[in-house]
């Protein structure tokens, strides 16, 4: 209800001006009775200096899933709220269920599933080879009242909320699912892991546009964003840190799907490099990074001439705008006639890049495909292109080089700026370029 301040008139909506005494701007809600048994918190504790807590270590829960936590940042703090958002289908339950069945040995771990009956959550763990249901507790509960009752009840440590946009509130005016209800679900859901000191997980569906359904102030909420992603077609998962309180951000972990469940993947490049021993002309390897984890990729392009009128430029997994200026700036600063040209390029894996440092990659992989020139399976290419076609510093170049080493690859392509960056144990895998046109007469005039 909304009451007047001035006169106490009531009102089911908010107004601008009250019809009994005419003041304006005097309406403010007043909650009604359901809202009574809204959580309580804890009192907040007195000020102190930050040089009395900056050096607290604070304790880290493993989740046994060493590439979750690494993703994490070590593990799971308390009180934590992690929101793992996807695509219907992906696989954001099955992560969780093995994820709570792993947890379940560290403390008493529910896992809420509104979507599901109990059955159907059963017949789905008896699937998984990696989900034991001794210590596990189930749950088709939906309001988050009686999910609280429970947690405190039982003295959970884990909780598992699958999904955000299925669960209500006794005090949320809105419909289930509505931005109202979603906001007010998640707001208590936080105020539970921070009064009760759990860990709690939330299931968020993406809306079209890849975003996560609901309003934007649900990511602020929460501690930490993660996004499973993959094609359904493909049975590799990539999980991406998009935010994190206690860890970093924008690293990925890879699961394998299989029919027993989720498999860790922790060397990529079986994956993403499956031909690297076998040149051919159009293919080349990259070393981009994601978040602070660097990768090998193949990347592949194709050049053919044009059939109709007008040229066809697509690309897979790489930015188009930056594809298209990379095609401009060969076709005015190295004269390789390209324009009359389709132009495909494509990222193998299925992975997406937006590290700049795979710009020479990606020049390389379009001349060698126009030249019909194969180029040499053991060299890998970091280095972003100016519009000047000069090569500019990439960061990190070291974890890239490492990475490159224990590959075995013979060498790498990097730009001039970044050679006195280079540590002695990598001088010798290094060959320093200063511009595009340098990289382009090394690798094709001169063969």
């Amino acid at each position: 209800m909304y009451n007047c301040s001035e006169c106490g008139y009531q009102s089911v909506k908010w107004m601008g001006k009250c019809p009994n005494c005419g003041g304006w701007e005097t309406f403010l809600q007043k909650s009604s009775g359901r809202a009574a048994n809204k959580l309580k918190t804890k009192a907040k504790a007195a000020p102190c200096l930050l040089k009395d807590v900056s050096g607290a270590k604070q304790t880290r829960i493993e989740t046994r899933f060493s590439e979750f936590d690494r993703l994490l940042g070590g593990g799971l703090v308390s009180g934590q709220v992690v929101l793992i958002g996807g695509e219907p289908g992906i696989g954001k339950s099955t992560l969780l269920l093995e994820v709570a069945s792993r947890l379940s040995k560290e403390g008493k771990t529910i896992y809420v599933s509104a979507e599901e009956s109990r059955q159907q959550i059963g017949i789905r763990a008896k699937r998984l080879k990696n989900v034991s249901s001794e210590k596990l507790y189930i749950s088709d509960e939906e309001k988050v009242e009686n999910i609280y009752k429970n947690v405190e009840k039982e003295n959970f440590k884990f909780v598992v909320i699958d999904s955000i946009q299925v669960m209500t509130s006794s005090f949320a005016a809105g419909a289930k699912g509505s931005v109202l209800s979603i906001r007010s679900c998640a707001d208590y859901l936080t105020q539970v892991a921070k009064t009760l000191g759990v860990v709690v997980f939330i299931v968020g569906h993406v809306t079209k546009s890849g975003a996560i359904a609901g309003p934007k102030l649900l990511e602020h909420i929460v501690d930490s964003v993660l996004y499973f992603e993959g094609e359904t077609l493909s049975n590799y998962r990539i999980l991406r840190s998009i935010k994190n309180r206690f860890g970093p951000t924008g690293d990925i972990a890879v699961f394998d799907m299989t029919s027993t469940g989720l498999a860790e993947v922790k060397k990529t490049n079986d994956i993403f490099l499956p031909h690297r021993r076998e040149p051919s002309s159009g293919s080349c390897v990259i070393c981009p990074l994601e978040g602070l984890r660097p990768v090998l990729v193949e990347l592949q392009s194709l050049v053919s001439r044009a059939t109709f009128g007008t040229v066809r430029r697509r690309s897979l997994g790489f930015d188009f705008n930056r594809f298209s200026l990379l095609v401009a700036i060969v076709e005015k600063r190295l004269k390789v006639p390209i324009s009359g040209e389709d132009i495909f390029l494509n990222v193998a894996g299925g992975l997406r890049i937006n590290d700049p440092a795979a710009d020479l990659g990606a020049v390389v992989a379009i001349i060698s495909s126009f030249l019909e020139k194969k180029v040499p399976a053991e060299i890998v290419f970091a280095g972003e292109i100016g519009l000047g076609g000069e090569l500019r510093r990439v960061r990190d170049i070291n974890s890239r080089l490492k990475e490159i080493s224990r590959a075995d690859f013979k060498y790498c392509y990097i730009p001039e700026a970044n050679k006195k960056e280079v540590d002695k144990r990598f001088v010798d895998k290094v060959q320093a370029f200063s511009n595009l046109g340098d990289v382009y007469g090394k690798l094709f005039k001169n063969s």
